[in-house]
């Protein structure tokens, strides 16, 4: 008999795997849910849960506020409890984001759900980083130990758990993540006239990429949140895009020479998807060497892509302008870094990994 599986997302999926299907969109945030169903299991999710007509929003909000308040991360109680129906007709949860599966830990921990949790966290260390020592703090430490897998995508926030979270060593598991390498290889047939850096996280180094360009004779298209460059002067070479889909993103990475991936030493995962992306794409790629990306991958330097100091401008500078002018190298990083990622970091990889444990449970 299959097992079945609940797939629980932060917000509504239907979207996503909708163009996934229709072949205009990536399969990355759907977790390996499209291929736990090829790999024999029944696997479902519910969209319902992230109606704005939810009645149980307005009663858990205030809640989720004063926690997003301490934290900066949300904590989606309303979700949980709609769709507590369904979590115990299922053999196994799987929860792919911090605000939507900690709630379920709660509520495992309370009695109201008895069926195993996969728990998926996904930039919980770097919002409880030096914010842990209050009542959400508490309340997570108490609440983690429910999880029956605990899976992190990078070592730095496993050390972190381990550390300050009280989590016991060993019990969290490395577990990379993967990304529609089908999709975001396509070749494109755009001219490749530009530099590229493309993501929304709070540890993009926005400010050291202008520093970096500006006096380059080549154009910078940058697709981030507004408050990624807030209080930045821009740079007259460079473009700005604000909250643009993943379709648009694939496009800019099309008529990319170079895909830059400017980081803040967090401790914490930041990066990962878009260098999956980029490579995938085959573009050549100068990254900063932080641990959220070097714990998280076995990329290798000057052979997958080149590393830089985090915020070291002058350095970044010196490797774009060895990527521009030296293109079969750039070329051979780029292949090297594709043909990587397909062995190793798709989405199909991911489903794999989370098959295994659901076995192991």
């Amino acid at each position: 008999m299959k097992k079945k599986i609940l797939f629980v997302y932060r917000t509504r999926r239907g979207p996503a795997q909708e163009s996934w299907r229709k072949g205009t969109g990536p399969d990355s945030l759907l977790f390996g849910f499209n291929y736990l169903k090829e790999l024999g299991y029944q696997a479902d999710f519910f969209d319902g849960a992230y109606s704005p007509f939810n009645p149980f929003h307005p009663i858990f909000y205030p809640l989720e506020h004063a926690i997003i308040s301490k934290v900066g991360m949300g904590f989606k109680l309303d979700q949980a409890i709609s769709l507590l129906p369904k979590f115990n007709s299922y053999d196994v949860i799987v929860a792919t984001g911090d605000s939507a599966g900690l709630p379920l830990l709660a509520l495992k921990h309370y009695g109201f759900i008895k069926k195993p949790i996969i728990y998926m966290t996904a930039g919980l260390a770097g919002a409880l980083k030096d914010k842990n020592k209050n009542w959400v703090g508490d309340l997570y430490r108490k609440i983690l130990p429910e999880a029956d897998v605990f899976t992190s995508y990078s070592q730095v926030e496993t050390d972190f758990f381990e550390e300050q979270m009280g989590v016991p060593k060993g019990k969290i598991k490395f577990m990379p993540l993967g990304t529609d390498w089908q999709y975001f290889s396509k070749p494109s047939k755009l001219k490749r006239e530009i530099i590229s850096a493309v993501g929304v996280d709070s540890g993009r180094d926005y400010k050291t990429l202008f520093e970096a360009v500006k006096d380059l004779n080549i154009k910078v298209e940058v697709a981030c949140h507004a408050s990624n460059i807030q209080g930045l002067k821009i740079p007259d070479n460079v473009i700005i895009h604000f909250n643009v889909p993943v379709q648009k993103v694939k496009e800019i990475y099309g008529r990319s020479r170079v895909s830059i991936i400017p980081c803040f030493e967090k401790n914490r995962s930041a990066g990962q998807m878009v260098l999956l992306e980029s490579a995938s794409a085959s573009l050549p790629i100068i990254a900063s060497k932080i641990k959220g990306i070097t714990g998280a991958f076995n990329f290798e330097d000057k052979k997958h892509l080149l590393f830089v100091k985090p915020q070291d401008s002058q350095s970044l500078k010196e490797n774009i302008n060895y990527l521009l002018n030296n293109q079969k190298t750039a070329t051979a990083i780029g292949q090297n870094a594709s043909k990587f990622v397909k062995s190793h970091y798709t989405t199909y990889h991911l489903a794999k990994n989370i098959a295994k444990f659901i076995e192991d449970l």
